[in-house]
């Protein structure tokens, strides 16, 4: 199992759930994987690119085979594709070696240039799915039928998210941690924490509200969902950067942060 990698540019992306019924990340996908084949990227998908706990199964067969000539053409390009485990394709924990052109991980440490990155889904830090995990996998299976009925649904709760965190900044204690908007401070906690451990950079997904937020020993970045917005997170041996896919090149842009 390959969990240490040494690379000269990367991109992360998260959270695609291909096969929900919601997600439409398919067609921009396709062509970002193209785009990192052309320009040498390896590329880590970290986390729920695939949906397995509110999967279609139609969408499914339709969304993995193309999606997965464009992973081909990132292997025939010379370059790597890493796909890390999340929460809604965890099935995939008992299949942790190569699918083809896809290196399967849990998570994975990486030097670029100076830089050490620690790249995981961050599902283990959601103190929901580590207190009640089966009450979590129940939920996350109910939760597939609002989006059925609407796609507003997910925007409706990603909303209230971001007010909950609004809420507990408003009240929060001198010594509380504050996260990005709509995270709980868990994961800005095992951030700083796994920082301390020698890393520069932290990448989560899971959460899909992304951003970046400088922390006392190091940096901590989300990749969002790509449900939500196609952001990614560049790396190279300079720096790395937060910013969202367009169809031309010359629209990929930094990302605001908070």
């Amino acid at each position: 199992m390959i969990i240490d990698v040494t690379t000269q540019k990367m991109v992360v992306i998260s959270d695609l759930h291909l096969g929900n019924p919601f997600s439409s990340a398919k067609k921009r996908l396709i062509e970002f994987l193209y785009w990192a084949a052309e320009n040498n990227y390896d590329v880590c998908i970290n986390g729920d690119g695939l949906e397995i706990a509110q999967v279609s199964f139609r969408r499914l067969a339709e969304d993995v085979p193309e999606v997965f000539r464009a992973v081909k053409a990132i292997s025939r390009a010379g370059n790597r594709v890493f796909y890390i485990v999340g929460n809604h394709d965890i099935v995939l924990e008992n299949f942790l070696e190569d699918w083809g052109p896809l290196i399967l991980a849990p998570f994975l440490n990486v030097q670029c240039g100076s830089q050490r990155i620690r790249i995981e889904h961050g599902h283990l830090y959601d103190p929901f799915f580590v207190k009640r995990p089966e009450l979590y996998e129940f939920m996350t299976w109910l939760g597939g039928f609002p989006l059925m009925i609407s796609p507003r649904a997910y925007k409706i709760w990603m909303m209230f998210e971001e007010l909950q965190s609004k809420i507990r900044h408003l009240f929060k204690g001198k010594s509380e941690v504050e996260g990005l908007p709509g995270e709980k401070p868990d994961f800005i906690i095992a951030a700083d924490e796994i920082c301390a451990r020698g890393f520069d950079s932290i990448i989560f997904g899971h959460t899909h509200h992304a951003g970046k937020m400088d922390l006392p020993q190091g940096t901590y970045f989300n990749s969002g969902s790509w449900m939500i917005a196609p952001h990614f997170i560049e790396i190279n041996s300079q720096q790395v950067t937060i910013k969202t896919y367009c169809k031309e090149v010359t629209q990929i842009r930094s990302m605001p942060v908070p």
